[in-house]
């Protein structure tokens, strides 16, 4: 019955162990390489800890250009376009869908007929 099949836990070639399914090696194998092979040892606990931190200080200021982008795209209306056929399906399905571009140019002409709240 010789052919290969990835081996799970405890069924490892030596000894058992957790098997690689893509090579077929033992995980310990795959450390024994990679420390004869002079490979960096792992980092300890605080050393992980400080990576962490570390990510996250430098994922602040990308979250706070996302939230700026959120917000701008809200006040600027990029969203009102799916709102609005997401409405129309649900309350009017039987009034046609427009195209976005119809969409603006209807909302804008309403804005100037009736320019309410507007500032200019």
């Amino acid at each position: 019955m010789g052919g290969t099949r990835a081996r799970g836990r405890g069924e490892g070639p030596r000894c058992g162990g957790p098997v690689d399914a893509g090579t077929g090696f033992l995980a310990s194998e795959f450390e024994e390489l990679g420390a004869a092979a002079g490979a960096a040892p792992r980092p300890s606990a605080a050393t992980a800890k400080t990576h962490r931190r570390t990510g996250a200080v430098l994922r602040a200021p990308l979250r706070a250009v996302r939230a700026g982008a959120r917000y701008m795209n809200a006040v600027l209306g990029g969203q009102d376009y799916p709102r609005y056929v997401e409405h129309l399906r649900r309350r009017h399905p039987d009034r046609p869908i427009p195209t976005e571009s119809e969409y603006w140019r209807e909302r804008h002409a309403a804005a100037d007929r009736n320019p309410g709240t507007r500032c200019c």
